[in-house]
């Protein structure tokens, strides 16, 4: 799990849209989709389920996500404090 990972997935929840947030992010849809699903993989949940209308985040996905924001808030003060 890195930081960019975290911060892929805000902005996908942000968004609602795994393809806006590409867009936003500046990356492609194909390796946003790759790097979520790794994640997931290697947490062992599911984050995101995907329907035919784009992606829901699941009840397990709100908690994690929870936490992911409060690790990249932390990260961006100790950036902010030190660089």
């Amino acid at each position: 799990m890195t930081l960019q990972q975290l911060s892929y997935l805000i902005k996908v929840a942000e968004c609602g849209n795994i393809t806006e947030a590409a867009e936003q992010l500046y990356i492609s849809q194909p390796s946003l989709t790759k790097s979520i699903r790794e994640l997931e993989k290697e947490l062992e949940i599911v984050i995101f389920e995907r329907t035919n209308k784009g992606i829901v985040v699941s009840h397990e996905g709100e908690q994690f996500l929870a936490y992911a924001r409060q690790v990249i808030e932390q990260a961006d003060l100790l950036e902010e404090k030190y660089m």
